[in-house]
Parts: structure tokens; sequence; C-alpha cells
């Protein structure tokens, strides 16, 4: 027989049929075996545990640089009603075909100043015919880039509420489906600010003008809110891409070309021309949500019909390893972790136990979710697995050092959504795996929720049930053993 010394030597052998038999359908365990060394008795097997989730309200998130602004009112089936508003700085554009006033044998004078958000076809959930009143307010208090501003943020007192642009909208706009197909199609709301604004950003001095952080600190931030106009709907929200480039505040204005020649001082012509102002990386952006939830999303049980991702500040999952439980080969009900520490153990007894391959699945309730043909609201096409790191909450980044296991972090690749399948699988590291075996702290809780939650609208409804078939959500652990004897 091999001892653990000649075993060794055929590891990168064996790895390499687990890799295969891991990527293979057949479930078997027995593929590859005409390959392994003969004197070893290889065994491999496919278990699956239910993994124990339950919706958590995060109450709030940072949502500070946010590229991305939501705006709109909803009241979903599945989460209840939600808000969204926004605030966002403006910023100079290019010294380059800047607004100047200075050239001669000209007279300046503004025309108007639009506001413009862009966005793409089904940037929107809820009924997009939906009509929101949008205005636009000026923000009154100081904003900062090193300042942490959350999705709950007070906005009381600190903006007029006298509006510097009003205008009733829908996400869909009024545009026909042929519109919307066109190539590389956006659409733009344009919101016509208030002329007094227009004339007061015309007339400031060239010092500010060429300044854009005091630029940004003379104009103040916009804020953007609605209120639903259609109560017969469900209403919507709009996501916009605030940092695109047709995302902007644009002046108009024109110049007479004056005739100086012999002190005629006559109008020769009328040019008109135009200024943008961009939202930039430069630029404070957050959003703000308010949920009314509570009735709808059942929180902090492990048994509820349905687990909900959310973003938005609204409900994740909660996600335990240590409460993953099965079946052993005595048919007891035992603790996972519990159950591989021994097993892992038994190395020193002659036998090799190895991961091959570790799945954390969870699938998506489309049925549910999409059984109301006028209210849009496509699966999340990704979701993420995050810990919470203060009052942040950040993908963990893998880290494996044998020598110092106060530095180990776990890792977890994929997360995104298959359509066929309905699934969302993540593949845990190996040394993750092994990681949580040794460290208890490693097995969570972790935070089940969109990409980029403080400015991804969209949510999944996700299978939660004990089925001894098809438990949802699951854990599937691909493993081999190896009898050295």
């Amino acid at each position: 027989m091999l001892n653990k010394r000649s075993l060794r030597q055929f590891m990168p052998l064996i790895l390499a049929t687990l890799a295969i038999f891991s990527s293979c359908k057949e479930e078997s365990g027995t593929l590859g075996l005409d390959v392994l060394p003969p004197e070893d008795i290889f065994t491999g097997t496919d278990a699956t545990s239910r993994l124990m989730g339950q919706n958590y309200d995060p109450g709030n998130l940072i949502s500070s640089d946010a590229s991305y602004a939501i705006l709109g009112s909803v009241n979903d089936p599945f989460t209840g009603p939600t808000e969204a508003s926004f605030i966002t700085e403006i910023n100079l554009g290019e010294r380059i075909g800047s607004l100047n006033k200075t050239t001669e044998a000209r007279e300046y004078f503004v025309d108007s100043l639009v506001l413009n958000l862009a966005y793409v076809k089904e940037w929107w959930l809820g009924n997009k015919d939906a009509k929101h009143e949008v205005s636009v307010h000026r923000f009154n208090a100081p904003l900062s880039m090193t300042e942490t501003y959350y999705s709950d943020m007070p906005v009381d007192g600190l903006y007029d509420e006298t509006p510097i642009s009003t205008i009733i909208k829908s996400a869909n706009d009024g545009l026909a489906d042929s519109s919307w197909i066109q190539n590389n199609y956006t659409n733009i709301w344009q919101l016509k600010l208030d002329d007094a604004v227009a004339n007061e950003v015309f007339n400031l001095n060239d010092s500010i003008m060429s300044d854009r952080k005091a630029f940004r600190e003379t104009f103040g931030a916009l804020f953007i809110q609605s209120s639903l106009s259609d109560t017969e709907t469900a209403g919507s929200l709009i996501e916009f891409n605030l940092t695109d480039e047709l995302s902007n505040m644009k002046m108009y204005y024109s110049y007479y070309v004056i005739d100086t020649v012999d002190n005629a001082n006559e109008v020769v012509d009328t040019v008109q021309t135009s200024y943008t102002f961009p939202i930039n990386l430069e630029c404070v952006r957050l959003n703000r949500f308010s949920h009314n939830n509570q009735e709808a999303v059942t929180f902090n049980d492990q048994e509820t019909e349905h687990l909900i991702a959310q973003g938005m500040a609204g409900s994740m999952v909660e996600i335990d390893f240590n409460d993953i439980m099965l079946v052993n080969e005595d048919g007891d009900q035992v603790n996972l972790f519990s159950y591989w520490k021994e097993k892992l153990d038994t190395e020193k007894n002659n036998e090799y136990n190895g991961i091959s391959a570790v799945d954390i699945i969870f699938e998506a309730d489309t049925t549910k979710q999409y059984e109301d043909d006028n209210f849009f609201s496509p699966a999340a096409q990704a979701l993420r697995l995050y810990k919470k790191d203060g009052d942040r909450y950040v993908q963990p980044g893998y880290s494996y050092d044998t020598d110092d296991t106060t530095e180990w972090s776990s890792g977890f690749s994929g997360g995104d959504f298959v359509e066929e399948t309905g699934t969302y699988t993540f593949r845990m590291y190996r040394e993750s795996f092994l990681m949580m075996v040794e460290k208890e702290d490693l097995r969570g809780p972790y935070y089940l929720s969109t990409p980029d939650p403080a400015s991804y609208p969209w949510k999944v409804l996700l299978k939660n049930s004990n089925n001894s078939d098809n438990p949802n959500p699951k854990i599937r652990i691909k493993e081999v053993s190896i009898d050295t004897l």
C-alpha cells in the first residue's frame, strides 16, 4: 500500500480528476477511477444540505458616491411601498469651449438652464406608465466628498421647499416601443430650471466659473424628489446614470454679434450656443430610500416562504453557515462543521478526505415574481455575499496564509443569475471551507444582496423550503475519500 508521502506524488493527478468529476453531471463518484493508483480505495460523494437563511432589515446603507440615481414611488406586492429620491452636485465643464462672455463686439444673454437625466430601456421597476410629479430643489446644506452619507439621510430644513422645476413624467415617457429598441437609444428627462436660477449661474463671476470647487460650493447641490400623481397604479422607480455624459446641467445662451465698424453698433448676427455642466466623480451623489416593508416582508424567520434580496436598503438575506446540519453515516443530524472537523482529523488514521467543490445555490421563484404582467420586476441579474464591517457591507476579500490564521478571510465566486435554471450559484474556495472548519467566526453571518445595493433597484424572490429532495437554499459539497492503508 502507498504511504502518505507516495500518495502526495499522485495528488496533482487526483485533483485533476476531481476537477473533471465536479464539472460533470455524473454523480456516481466513480468517474476517473481508472487513472488513479490501483492500490487506493477511492470514493466520491455529493452531499446537499439546506442552508438556513432569514430576511434581514439593514435599516440604512452608506449611499455616498452613487453612480446611479433612483427616483420614484412604488408599491411592490412583495416588498411594500418604497420611495426614492437623490441629491447631486453639479460641476464645471472643460475650459475649452467654456462659457465665455468677454469677447468684444458681442452682447450675451441666457436662454435657459436645463437638468438632463439619462437612462435606457427597462431601467425601471413597476408600472412603466405610472406618472410622477417630479420636483427639483436647491439643496442648501454643504456637502463633502469626505463625509459619509446614508440612505435615510434627513433633509428637512436643508433644501428650498419652493421647487426650481416641476414636471410630470413616467418611466416609459410616452415613447413607442419602436423608439426604445433603436440601437443604443438613451432617453433623457429634460427639466427646465427656473429663470432666476439660470440668470444667477449665468452671472457668476469669472473667479467662480474657473474654479470647480468654488463653483460647487457656490451653486450648492440639487435635491430631486417626486410624488405619485397617478394613484391608481402601483407606481414605479426609475434608475438614472448620473455619471453618463448625457446626464448633466446644460445652459443655453445666445449672443449678438455687433458691428463696431464706423461706430455703427448694429446687430449683424445672433448666435445660439450652450455650455455643459457635468455630473462627474468630483460631485457628491447620494440616494435616499424610505421603505414601509414590515407588513410585506417577514423578517427574522428562517421558515418564511420567500427570502428577499432587494437592495436600496431594503431586505437582505442573512446567512449563517453555523446553522447548517447534515445527516451522518449513522443517520443522525449533526452540525456540518463539527462533522467535517472530525472527518478531516481522520487523515491521521491513514484516510485522506478532500474537497472537490463547495457550491452555495439560491433558486429564484420567478413564477411568483413575474405573475403580474403589469408590474415590471425582473430578477436581479446577480447577487453578492457581504460581510458587515461596522456600518459597511463589504464583499470578503479572499486571504489564506497558513502561517497567520488571524489574516484568514473567506471568498466566494460567481453569483450571476442563470435564467435557464433560475439559480444563483456561488463557488466557495476550497481553502475558504477549510478555514471555516477551523475558525467559527468565519462562518457568518453573511448578507446576500444585490450588486451595489445603494443604487440598484431590482430584487429577487428566493425559494425557502426544507424539501428533502430539493432544499432551498442549499449548500452542495463534493468530496473524495482515499483510503491509504
